[in-house]
């Protein structure tokens, strides 16, 4: 009898042992979530949102927009943060690592080298748009920022004849 006892107990630790090894070999993800809201674009110049993060070289992670109410196409960038310093308009964005438009963006995605990126988000439309962006990595906790809201412009219309069916 003592015999069947020390083996079950013997069993029930190994099964314990077991279950925690297991779990840590899993892949354990971290996530951040971000609320945020975009007005309209205008004739000329469109709202966009930003949010910083620090990677490592090869480091995965996986960024995912949900919007509220009426689905709206927003583009999605991931640049360097020497990438928001420069000038550019609604149509074009920024120099960028990654894009991606429409209404329910998802990337996964591998930086490229280590130091800060930056998720834009880009409303070129004229309807307001609400929503979360979340950013999860794979392995690592992600220190993200929201920078904040700022306006881009829309690119001059094009008045000249050689415009005409373009």
């Amino acid at each position: 009898m003592r015999l069947t006892n020390s083996v079950l107990m013997y069993l029930l630790i190994l099964a314990v042992v077991g279950s925690i090894t297991s779990a840590s070999a899993t892949s354990p993800t971290y996530s951040t979530y971000y609320s945020f809201s975009l007005s309209g674009t205008s004739s000329v110049s469109c709202w966009y949102w930003e949010v910083m993060f620090i990677a490592t070289q090869g480091e995965r992670f996986s960024v995912k927009v949900s919007e509220t109410g009426i689905p709206t196409s927003l583009d999605m960038y991931i640049v360097a943060t020497s990438g928001i310093r420069e000038v550019w308009s609604c149509d074009a964005g920024p120099i960028w690592l990654y894009y991606n438009s429409g209404a329910f963006e998802s990337s996964n995605w591998n930086a490229p080298f280590p130091g800060e990126y930056v998720v834009l988000l880009v409303n070129n439309n004229y309807a307001p748009v609400s929503g979360t962006l979340s950013i999860t990595a794979v392995n690592a906790t992600v220190t993200a920022t929201p920078i904040g809201y700022a306006m881009a412009r829309q690119p001059p219309p094009c008045l000249g004849i050689h415009c005409i069916g373009s």
